[in-house]
């Protein structure tokens, strides 16, 4: 509970909160039973707990979150839609654990790091993270795990826990593997891929088509942009087990100083229902995982602080917990939320100024809180 609450309060350091009982002192008193643990033997406690026990907890907020109807309505275009992408927590040349991954930097020295792929729902908020897949390091001369294996293991797990978690997933175009498509299939579920790559066969094979003007749609327009699109279905890739949709988007952006810019973007689904006006608001919205979650987790919740190395995964998950409580509870109880302009900044210090008048030992503790 300590540590929870001081993820959950963003403090950035474990010496910040367990080493101030001059400040600390009656906030502790308010949320824990007992005397103020020191840092050692919170350290010590972490590197001990197992992390499966902390992913049940993770695991059932998730559940409840599901259960309530949170993603009933869906998140783009009434499809609940997640991203799937790797994040490095922290990187250090000298600390290293079991469970480090390795590579040389620039200046030749061998680099101890930790990643994880995560997914997390994208589009309407409240953002919520539905799992993690830690990756692991390979013995002998073998590489580490990639963010592929992991990320096939991560959907693998999520349909076993939640059954049909997702409508679609969205994916960089790392993912445009066959193994990952087929494993997204196997699950029920589509996968919208970013194709990038224009030494693909299925790139070649449709650009020819889109060329001759083939699979040309309605404009329409969003905002300042007006986008082209070509959609045609039926291209095959090797190692897939249905034909993939390939779309084509140009968009047209009027700058201030009356100028035009041209950006071009093309993807990969495996939906056939899947309007082209929604898939395209998915790539864009497919960010959300990097500005609504990766860059909170590093900005808020201190995601590449190193609080303990030997219970890293521990110290995650207990932080994906904190997070996604936190964007439940501001945007499902708190009506207005996204329009009040309040900062994340200061609904921290309110949380903080809290515990010094309130004890919430008894909500803490009560399983009916």
């Amino acid at each position: 509970m300590p540590v929870f609450m001081a993820l959950l309060l963003q403090y950035e350091s474990f010496h910040t909160f367990f080493s101030a009982p001059e400040s600390m002192g009656r906030r502790f008193s308010n949320f824990i039973r007992g005397k103020i643990p020191k840092v050692d033997a919170v350290r010590d406690a972490l590197a001990l707990l197992a992390a499966d026990e902390v992913e049940n907890i993770f695991d059932s907020v998730v559940e409840k979150t599901y259960k309530n109807a949170v993603l009933r309505p869906g998140t783009i275009g009434g499809y609940i839609t997640t991203a799937i992408d790797g994040v490095e927590l922290f990187s250090s040349t000298k600390k290293s654990c079991g469970g480090c991954l390795t590579r040389k930097n620039k200046a030749g020295q061998t680099e101890y790091f930790h990643r994880c792929v995560v997914c997390a729902t994208i589009g309407s908020s409240p953002h919520v993270i539905l799992g993690q897949e830690m990756l692991t390091p390979r013995d002998g001369g073998e590489k580490d795990e990639g963010e592929l294996t992991g990320g096939k293991r991560l959907v693998k797990n999520l349909y076993k826990k939640f059954g049909h978690f997702a409508d679609l997933i969205v994916a960089d175009a790392l993912y445009l593997n066959a193994p990952f498509l087929n494993t997204i299939l196997e699950c029920h579920m589509d996968a919208v891929i970013r194709l990038k790559d224009e030494r693909r066969l299925i790139y070649k094979d449709a650009e020819k088509l889109f060329e001759k003007g083939e699979g040309k749609k309605k404009d329409f327009k969003r905002g300042k942009r007006r986008i082209e699109t070509w959609d045609i279905s039926g291209f095959e890739m090797e190692g897939v087990n249905i034909p993939l949709r390939v779309v084509r988007f140009c968009e047209h952006i009027r700058r201030k100083d009356g100028t035009e810019e041209i950006n071009w973007m093309w993807l990969v689904t495996t939906s056939e229902r899947v309007p082209y006006e929604i898939l395209w608001e998915m790539m864009h919205k497919r960010w959300d995982i990097e500005e609504n979650a990766f860059h909170q987790l590093k900005t808020y919740y201190h995601a590449k602080h190193c609080y303990c190395h030997a219970g890293v995964e521990v110290i995650f998950l207990l932080m994906l917990i904190a997070f996604n409580i936190r964007e439940l509870y501001l945007y499902r109880r708190i009506h207005g939320f996204k329009e009040s302009r309040v900062t994340r900044k200061s609904v921290t210090r309110i949380f903080r100024d809290d515990l010094l008048l309130e004890n919430y030992c008894g909500l803490l503790y009560e399983e009916s809180g």
